[in-house]
Order: structure tokens, then C-alpha cells, then sequence
């Protein structure tokens, strides 16, 4: 696969606290995504649902995302994963 082809999707799982999550694109294939392969300048984090365009590589792991665009990113209060709220500290 090359990076040159433009792919569609929607973000599968993604944990924000942990970077990478997965995304599968329009005709099914789940492509493992890092948080530094997501467009921007601030914290870089992806909604689960949310759509998505990106390249694809094929890296050690199998299928990666690259120069991932944000089509339509949710308001930025939705961005930050809740904190759990059960943990006592």
C-alpha cells in the first residue's frame, strides 16, 4: 500500500491516554493509528465514530494510518476522556 492513496473511515477504539488506537476505513480494513500521525499542534486525540481521512502504510505490525485529517472533530470539551471518577487517590 502506499501512503499516496486517500482513505475514508470512522475511528474504532482510540485511547487518548495511551495514544493509538484503531480506525477501519470505508471498505473494511482496521488500520492500527498513533497519536502522532494525527494532524495538529495541540493534543492530538481521536473520538470513537468520529470520520477520518488517512494514508495507509504497511509497518512491522501490519496496516498503519498516516496524515490522519480530522473531517469533522468534535467541540473541544468533548476531546478529554473523563476522569474516573471511582479511582480514590
Amino acid at each position: 500500500m502506499t501512503e499516496n492513496i486517500r482513505h475514508h473511515g470512522k475511528v474504532v477504539n482510540f485511547l487518548s491516554r495511551r495514544g493509538y488506537g484503531f480506525l477501519q476505513s470505508d471498505d473494511g480494513k482496521e488500520v492500527f493509528v498513533h497519536y502522532s500521525d494525527i494532524r495538529g499542534k495541540q493534543f492530538r486525540t481521536l473520538v470513537n465514530g468520529e470520520e477520518v481521512e488517512f494514508g495507509i502504510i504497511s509497518g512491522p505490525k501490519g496496516l498503519q494510518a498516516t496524515d490522519v485529517h480530522r473531517l469533522n472533530p468534535p467541540p473541544e470539551e468533548e476531546l478529554v476522556e473523563p476522569i474516573d471518577s471511582e479511582r480514590k487517590w
